[in-house]
């Protein structure tokens, strides 16, 4: 079912999600299944927070397969979307798209960065007078962030490895001109060991932070790092 005319102007976040046993498989090296599953929960509440504080949101809309998370959209008001194939997080996002007016605003963003500011977003949308699509890269892996459209029509998604280049060109090839939103907190997300490290912006006491430290991430990969025959001694 599409969002009624009514909200057309105003801006609707797009988050997908996977379901959390599935969470951030990269991981598993570091995190129990049980903690992966604690953070990307705790990950989804803290961008969650974040987009009902920012005045230009509309309303959510969380595209998920997992009842989990279903439960805790519901719990900041936004709207689920089932996720009955679960294809991936391009295939979920584009049900999200579908669901709205063409004239409504979209801005997509992923579950896992947990760091981004209503300041942070409210910079990508901002540039949305200037720019029919605007992008937030992240900052580790090539990836994207955030994706803003004035139509969610404007460029198919295609989020993963070395996205913000893709989304790019994708623009380029429909003629559209694309803004760069760059910015600490939006540009990093948590998808590899190395992305656990501690986190010092802005929302260094967040609970994703938090949850880090309690998690011990930096003495895992110490200890992760050494020879296996030096593991235990």
């Amino acid at each position: 079912m599409q969002i009624a005319a009514e909200t057309s102007g105003h801006v609707w976040a797009i988050v997908p999600v996977k379901r959390l046993s599935r969470a951030k498989q990269r991981l598993a090296d570091v995190l129990s299944r049980n903690e992966r599953v604690k953070l990307a929960r705790t990950m989804l509440h803290e961008v969650l927070t974040t987009l009902c504080a920012i005045p230009e949101i509309a309303g959510t809309i969380v595209v998920t397969g997992d009842p989990m998370v279903a439960n805790l959209a519901t719990l900041f008001e936004a709207r689920v979307v089932t996720d009955v194939m679960e294809a991936g997080i391009n295939a979920a996002v584009q049900q999200g798209l579908k669901t709205l007016d063409d004239s409504s605003t979209a801005l997509v963003i992923p579950a896992d960065v947990p760091f981004a500011t209503a300041r942070d977003l409210r910079d990508v949308i901002g540039e949305l007078d200037r720019h029919p699509v605007v992008l937030a890269p992240a900052f580790s892996d090539g990836g994207t962030n955030a994706i803003a459209m004035r139509s969610p029509d404007l460029i198919v998604p295609s989020f993963g490895d070395d996205s913000f280049a893709r989304h790019q060109a994708l623009a380029q090839a429909s003629g559209i001109d694309c803004g760069i939103v760059r910015n600490e907190g939006l540009g990093r997300d948590i998808d590899c060991p190395d992305d656990l490290l501690p986190w010092t912006g802005i929302k260094k006491f967040s609970l994703t932070a938090a949850l880090l430290v309690e998690f011990n991430i930096a003495e895992r990969l110490r200890a992760a790092a050494l020879p296996a025959s030096e593991r235990h001694v």
